[in-house]
């Protein structure tokens, strides 16, 4: 059995597509999606339907991204009746995303991990990255639906971590100073290798750091969709 991580998708049906038949994935295999399926890109619906249509006969999982993140929350806004919705930004795929989008395809995104980890290699993933507000175990699988932030104090960083400042602590997005640090540069490995997303590395694969690897090498943005292809677990 093979471990395959996908990068960050962005509505990118076709690059998946042509993706996944250069894997050639088995059903033995496990395909782990880093998170952001949605967003930016072309066909967010079709991308969801795709990946949920793996899922019938393939074992599938998502890290919650921060933009599944968004439209879960977009949607439960809408679902009040208050009209919070209209208030945030960026949401101009999301009625689309309601409007084609089934109950299925709605399970399937609410049963995302902010982190996932596999002890067979040592390995942990998150969509983003690890801030330093984080106390609680990370050698663990926490599920979007059954840990919330509230109880672990920092897990919604982890979809959305990217620069961390001088005490370690999370740097919001565009508000970096030049002393921050990304923060897969800094990380210790203590929580053994990190496979993340969000951030897109414009190269030919997979960013390579001591002890974590980013698997956005910008496909929405021009780049490439890259996997990272674990080695046969026993």
């Amino acid at each position: 059995m093979k471990t395959i991580i996908i990068g960050d998708v962005h509505g990118c049906l076709l690059e998946l597509n042509q993706l996944l038949l250069e894997l050639a994935p088995t059903e033995h295999d496990h395909l782990i999606f880093i998170g952001d399926l949605i967003d930016r890109g072309p066909d967010s619906a079709g991308v969801v339907e795709r990946v949920v249509e793996l899922s019938a006969n393939h074992r599938v999982s998502l890290i919650l991204g921060n933009h599944e993140e968004k439209f879960l929350r977009y949607r439960r806004h809408r679902a009040a009746g208050k009209g919070v919705e209209r208030q945030m930004s960026g949401t101009e795929d999301f009625p689309i995303l309601m409007e084609r989008l089934q109950p299925i395809h709605f399970e399937f995104l609410e049963g995302a991990y902010y982190t996932l980890h596999l002890p067979e290699y040592r390995t942990l993933l998150v969509h983003g990255g690890i801030p330093g507000q984080v106390k609680f175990p990370l050698t663990a699988t926490y599920r979007y639906g059954e840990h919330a932030p509230r109880d672990y104090p920092g897990l919604d960083l982890l979809t959305k971590t990217r620069f961390l400042d001088e005490n370690g602590s999370f740097v919001a997005l565009n508000e970096q100073k030049p002393q921050d640090q990304f923060w897969a540069e800094t990380y210790d490995g203590r929580y053994g290798h990190v496979v993340f997303g969000h951030q897109p590395f414009m190269e030919a694969a997979p960013k390579e750091f001591p002890f974590a690897t980013g698997v956005d090498t910008g496909c929405v943005y021009g780049g490439k969709l890259s996997a990272l292809v674990l080695p046969l677990a026993h």
